[in-house]
């Protein structure tokens, strides 16, 4: 019954007259998040995977109402804690992420893409349907929002080259009961700002790769950052991803995943150069630098 009030109650808010000034739209914002907060909140409650898919169903319905409603783009929507919002250096996109974990140690993945047309004067929404089967090609895969690797995306990370601009997000997705996964995607964007998943920018192991995904033990945690730090040689420090060296506990364990593990004070890093992300073993990150 909680559920059904409050998804009266936005649906009454998102109706009311579109004649008010820049405190009223605010306010009413206000009032829009408190309520999705409530939801969100609810989600893990139940202890049935249909219970809180359920709730999460409202949510995701009552979120996308929200988002495309004028002044929706450029309001934070901080006290939704649970959900990442991410937006471009230029305020022409963000990108909205959350998971739900279910009770026997999946994760189901859920997003929006809200593209802000000035041109036009309209928002628009992609939602971003998580893949059914993760392929075992995933990371030379171009994929689109309506296939596309769910993760929770923390971090999203701008670069122009060539006059053009290139967005890199790192997200994290749990993998099972054994393993989770960190992931660096890049991202751009096509007409009407829709978003294409998978750029091949990756120059590591030899090869050339649209995403670079690492798995590793649910026992621990990993380290994958966008931070300044030194690479060997350079009088200054520059702007990377980096990220701990993962390695199996016993060689014959390699490609078993759920022993992986950081190698101690081994960090690995990837520049940005010439459009391109190029590898770059073990940088020195013990004491990053502030990104300009």
């Amino acid at each position: 019954m909680k559920s059904k009030a409050l998804l009266f109650s936005v649906l009454f808010l998102l109706s009311i007259s579109i004649f008010k000034t820049a405190a009223q739209v605010n306010n009413e914002f206000v009032l829009l998040e408190d309520s999705l907060r409530k939801v969100a909140n609810r989600i893990v409650e139940p202890k049935h995977d249909f219970e809180r898919l359920s709730i999460n169903e409202d949510f995701k319905n009552l979120l996308q109402k929200v988002l495309e409603k004028e002044g929706s783009f450029d309001y934070p929507f901080d006290s939704l804690t649970t959900v990442s919002f991410l937006t471009a250096p230029d305020k022409s996109f963000r990108i909205i992420t959350w998971y739900v974990p279910l009770p026997e140690g999946k994760f189901e993945y859920f997003g929006f893409f809200q593209v802000k047309d000035d041109r036009r004067g309209d928002i628009v929404i992609y939602p971003l349907m998580n893949m059914e089967r993760v392929p075992d090609d995933l990371i030379y895969l171009q994929l689109s929002p309506e296939n596309w690797y769910g993760a929770f995306y923390y971090q999203l990370i701008h670069n122009r080259y060539s006059k053009e601009d290139q967005y890199t997000l790192l997200g994290w997705r749990g993998g099972n009961q054994l393993t989770r996964i960190r992931v660096i995607e890049p991202l751009r964007t096509a007409a009407r700002g829709k978003p294409v998943f998978g750029i091949p920018q990756f120059t590591y192991k030899n090869n050339r790769y649209r995403r670079v995904v690492f798995e590793y033990s649910a026992k621990v945690s990993m380290t994958l950052k966008y931070e300044k730090h030194f690479i060997q040689g350079s009088r200054r420090p520059k702007n990377m991803i980096v990220f701990d060296r993962l390695m199996p506990t016993h060689p014959n364990l390699e490609g078993h995943f759920q022993f992986y593990f950081p190698e101690t004070n081994i960090f690995d890093a990837f520049l940005f150069e010439n459009g391109r992300w190029v590898y770059y073993p073990e940088i020195d990150a013990r004491n990053p630098r502030k990104i300009d």
